[in-house]
């Protein structure tokens, strides 16, 4: 394997800080998560009128695509970082790089639709 140190060393760097960026972003919103719908809860599950009312504010939908995206890119740069460690032929490379693009523009399409959607429900 040859590697050129200052080709690897800046964007490794960048990869690594917004790995630690996203993994604070993610642990943050789910001890909110964690905190508003189980333990707010008094020991009951909440039920869907309980869950479709939160749903209904301006800021669950924004934080919920936060969750998604810092969740998105934390697995997929962990993946890829651990891929690239095993992986030394440039085709496969290629071919793996390209499967986790496009299976996370795929989840990160499907998330924002199911946000949009649980966004829009009113309680009945």
């Amino acid at each position: 394997m040859n590697k050129r140190f200052k080709e690897t060393s800046r964007r490794g760097a960048i990869g690594w800080f917004l790995q630690r960026i996203t993994a604070v972003i993610v642990f943050i919103l789910l001890m909110i998560h964690y905190v508003t719908y189980h333990f707010l809860s008094k020991g009951k599950a909440p039920s869907y009128d309980q869950i479709i009312a939160k749903t209904a504010t301006w800021w669950f939908p924004l934080v919920q695509f936060v969750l998604l995206f810092a969740g998105l890119w934390h697995g997929l740069y962990g993946t890829w970082v651990i891929l690239e460690d095993y992986v030394h032929n440039k085709y496969w490379r290629l071919v793996l790089y390209t499967l986790l693009v496009t299976g996370g523009a795929a989840l990160l399409f499907l998330g924002t639709l199911t946000i949009i959607k649980v966004a829009s429900l009113k309680i009945s």
